[in-house]
């Protein structure tokens, strides 16, 4: 009770979480729930204004329960507010086709193969010969040429463009970056042909942004031109100024294995440290009456202007929101809760955008905080050291401790791995990448000393390659990273709920918290029971949906046989992207990956005649694309045509008789268009995967 009285805002965060998540998960715009919010408001005033009316303490927890509704209201309604594809004015009310449209780049370009892609605001629609004030983004990818290359944040476009809705995802298990993009309120997408847009105007956009993305290029060219290159330049201007774009894969790729992608992303520990830092530089400031006024002012300013500087990420956001109030605090001398101060800077940040609660760095800054504010106090506790360096050791490891065991659960659930040794990696990379920061900020400073930033450069990309040398060691250790789990939403939670309740035994010694704690541990158990048993009796054939590849995954038990073409079986990247956490969902234990004939107990291949279980397949492909391939005509349960085969489905009828043709996604869209009709004609029944998704059949 002492600790809810102390921090208030925890308890009105609660409701307003629900009715956040709500309005997420079951958006529904109630024309007069803000006149009903309206008056929940003014009477809950006047039962505590108007003393007549004031609650008796034995009926207190109805006053309660009416803040929990106006707060669940109205966090509802707030979430509705801004979703923008409820309002009238949004482009997808008046786009159909081709049409001309004007906008506004609201991101910088990130630059692909083929193609440049950002994120564009529509602020106009041409309907006839009048335009259409609109509202609304969308993701639109631009050829790449000469003049693309030059777009950058608040340039504004005339395009003539085609607007579909983003897909869902195509595949099992496939990450959902339809759902992804609708949290920061982006529906559509679109190509734009080099032909297809002219650039009408220049830095049009918020003008701290503006100026705040030319800081942060002529910084990034401060780094470039004092000869860093390579993975140290794209490490340092992660670290530094949050230019994760940068980043090779295999770098990202050994972070995360080694446990210390967090340092990668400009968080936390970056905003305390030039919080530190600045607060070092006003510290005369302290000595004067109204001092230690000015000086919260300057800090706060600071901290934002770093915030924006490095793109005002959630985790970003977040520590400057706390540390903000953590500055108003001392300036007038008050104590301050942390776990108030906390909730203040979330209830504030989700006040200006809900839809922050969904973004996965959110989530684990947050829980990471609490974890170390809660947990790591307890832990290092367990033992002193009259060494310096041995305290500073266990310190760390306290902390490391601390944010693993409250964000493991979620880090299982959406990154299904874990590294195994975050302490090691941790116990480098927060004292070095601490220096790195230091000096980085030293080499800003000073890099209009030229003599003074050579050799800080030299001792900056030192450090940095020592940094990135070392988490590479970590991650090349055998059993370096644990990957392949799959929890559920359910599971997350129950973890989570086992967790607090070991907080609470260890905290209070109650014999209660135990027994509640080894019943969530039975539920986790029988939940994971179910699961194997299911996958243990699981037969199934896939056709994924990779495009301009063939790839059929053939599952049995807990064991699988993906067939496919040879470049597709060689794309660690398209492979995990796509089909991987499928089978990690499907507790899949033992892959194989081939791309010619195969034969095992259930499932074999030859000639692109396959034969799974009782079922009978073949993979028409080119080779297979005249009639005297086949001397008779042969009954199949399933067709799979491949690789844009010359033949008519008239001519592949003639041959094969198939319960049901699947066009897979090696095909173009225009042939298979074309062998649609025609399975219309012949009263043959088909599957497109390229417009249904992967085709998954069980036996």
């Amino acid at each position: 009770m002492k600790v809810w009285n102390q921090a208030p805002l925890v308890r009105l965060l609660f409701p307003f979480l629900v009715g956040t998540i709500c309005a997420v998960y079951f958006p529904y715009y109630f024309e007069n729930v803000l006149l009903f919010a309206s008056f929940l408001f003014v009477f809950i005033g006047s039962l505590v204004l108007i003393q007549r009316f004031q609650i008796t303490y034995r009926n207190s927890f109805l006053f309660g329960l009416l803040i929990n509704a106006m707060l669940f209201m109205f966090a509802y309604q707030l979430t509705i507010y801004r979703t923008q594809k409820f309002s009238a004015s949004h482009f997808s009310h008046s786009c159909n086709g081709n049409n001309l449209v004007y906008g506004r780049l609201t991101d910088a370009c990130i630059e692909k193969e083929k193609s440049l892609k950002t994120i564009i605001e529509i602020l106009a629609v041409k309907q006839g010969s009048t335009w259409k004030t609109s509202t609304g983004k969308a993701m639109v990818y631009i050829q790449k040429d000469s003049s693309a290359m030059t777009l950058k944040y608040g340039d504004e476009l005339l395009m003539n463009i085609n607007f579909k809705e983003v897909p869902a995802p195509q595949n099992p298990g496939e990450f959902n970056y339809q759902r992804f993009l609708s949290f920061h309120n982006i529906y559509q997408q679109g190509y734009l042909k080099w032909k297809d847009w002219k650039s009408l105007r220049q830095n049009s956009g918020n003008l701290i942004m503006v100026h705040s993305i030319g800081w942060r290029n002529d910084l990034y060219n401060v780094l470039k031109n004092n000869h860093l290159t390579g993975d140290e330049l794209s490490v340092g201007a992660a670290l530094l100024l949050g230019y994760t774009d940068k980043l090779d894969a295999d770098i990202i790729s050994a972070y995360s294995s080694s446990g210390a992608l967090h340092v990668l992303s400009v968080s936390g520990l970056h905003v305390a440290i030039v919080y530190v830092v600045f607060s070092w530089f006003l510290f005369f400031l302290d000595k004067y009456k109204k001092g230690k006024i000015l000086k919260a002012v300057l800090l706060i300013l600071f901290l934002w202007f770093y915030a924006a500087l490095t793109g005002l990420s959630p985790s970003v956001l977040r520590a400057a929101t706390m540390f903000s109030f953590i500055i108003v605090a001392k300036s007038f001398n008050k104590h301050t809760n942390i776990y108030n101060t906390l909730a203040a800077s979330a209830l504030f940040l989700l006040l200006i955008n809900p839809y922050l609660i969904m973004e996965v760095g959110f989530q684990l800054s947050y829980l990471a905080v609490v974890g170390i504010v809660y947990i790591q106090p307890k832990i290092y506790a367990w033992f002193e050291f009259d060494n310096w360096i041995l305290d500073q050791v266990w310190m760390i490891t306290a902390v490391s401790i601390a944010a693993q065991i409250a964000t493991f659960p979620l880090g299982l659930h959406y990154f299904h791995q874990f590294p195994n040794y975050f302490l090691l990696s941790n116990l480098i990379v927060i004292p070095i990448s601490t220096l790195i920061i230091y000096l980085g900020i030293a080499v800003f400073l000073f890099s209009q000393v030229p003599f003074f930033v050579k050799y800080l450069s030299i001792v900056f990309a030192w450090l940095i390659w020592f940094l990135n040398a070392s988490v590479k060691w970590i991650e090349s250790l055998p059993f370096s990273l644990l990957q392949g789990i799959s929890i559920s939403v359910f599971e997350t939670w129950i973890m989570y709920g086992l967790i607090v309740l070991l907080l609470f035994y260890l905290y209070n010694r109650k014999y209660k918290y135990l027994v509640y704690s080894l019943s969530f541990c039975i539920i986790i158990l029988i939940s994971q029971v179910i699961e194997q048993y299911k996958q243990f009796q699981q037969k199934k054939m896939i056709v994924y949906n990779v495009p301009k590849t063939s790839a059929i995954d053939f599952i049995q038990a807990k064991e699988n046989t993906l067939f496919t073409d040879s470049v597709f079986s060689s794309n660690s990247s398209g492979l995990l992207f796509h089909i991987k956490h499928n089978w990690w969902d499907l507790g899949i234990n033992k892959s194989k990956i081939i791309t010619t004939d195969f034969e095992n107990e259930n499932l074999h291949i030859k000639n692109h005649f396959i034969q799974f279980y009782d079922k009978r397949l073949l993979l028409l492909k080119k080779m297979l694309s005249t009639k005297s391939a086949i001397g008779y005509k042969l009954e199949l349960d399933y067709l799979i045509v491949s690789d844009n085969t010359k033949m008519s489905v008239e001519d592949i009828c003639t041959m094969f008789t198939a319960k049901t043709i699947i066009f897979d996604s090696s095909n173009s869209e225009n042939t298979v268009d074309k062998w649609k009709k025609e399975c219309v004609e012949l009263n043959q029944n088909y599957y497109a995967v390229k417009d249904s998704g992967a085709l998954e059949i069980i036996f």
